[in-house]
């Protein structure tokens, strides 16, 4: 059987390695060319696998990136707990206000010894209560209700920026009696309004047996914050 260059088309002899007019190299054993074939296969496939791998371990790191980045959102987010409320006794167990407005009752506080004083039962009956401090030249509105988690909660009674010293509770909410801003009952974060920036200001408060009481001189040296 005549063989042929690949190349040139110049006629060879059977047995020729190269061409005698070209110089082309003529083929290889069957062997060499599986070995060959067999080298230029597993370097493709080779190639896929790494590029696999690489995509694999990028996906791997965006992902991590991804959530650490989620985190420190998370974390550079304003915190809402109030942290007076926090530290407030559990005085009942967490329960839940109607949606039809609850109102302030009016109760009496007593001063005795530099506190301000008002009963825990009164409290506890009412849920939500309005009384003064006054001494000198200062009469300061002050309230206390029940939060939803159950906690005592005392406040200096005012919306500052509309001077409104009148809340109602409804549902989660402490809204003020006229401007209708809302607050958060648990930790009294703004919800909607215009003086969200501006809630009851929380003070802290003890549990004396049957009694609330407030440090005199904190309400005493209050100022307004605007």
């Amino acid at each position: 059987m005549a063989i042929f260059c690949t190349y040139c088309g110049n006629q060879l002899d059977e047995t020729a390695n190269f061409c005698t007019n070209c110089g082309n190299q003529i083929g290889g054993s069957t062997t060499e060319k599986k070995l060959d074939f067999s080298t230029k296969r597993e370097k493709v496939l080779g190639n896929k696998k790494n590029t696999t791998g690489n995509k694999g371990m990028i996906y791997s790191i965006l992902g991590v990136l991804g959530i650490l980045g989620f985190v420190a959102f998370f974390n550079s987010l304003p915190s809402r707990a109030n942290p007076i409320i926090e530290k407030q006794p559990v005085v009942t167990k967490a329960f839940n206000y109607p949606d039809a407005p609850k109102r302030m009752a009016l109760t009496k506080a007593t001063v005795r010894d530099g506190k301000i004083i008002i009963p825990l039962d009164a409290l506890k009956k009412e849920k939500f209560l309005k009384f003064n401090y006054a001494s000198n030249n200062l009469n300061t509105p002050l309230l206390a209700y029940i939060s939803g988690e159950g906690k005592v909660v005392t406040a200096i009674s005012m919306c500052e920026p509309c001077n409104s010293t009148s809340f109602h509770i409804r549902g989660e909410k402490l809204v003020c009696n006229s401007c209708g801003t809302t607050w958060e009952l648990d930790n009294l974060s703004g919800l909607d309004g215009s003086c969200q920036k501006y809630p009851p200001d929380a003070l802290p408060s003890i549990i004396v047996d049957n009694e609330i009481q407030i440090d005199e001189s904190i309400v005493a040296g209050w100022q307004r914050r605007i």
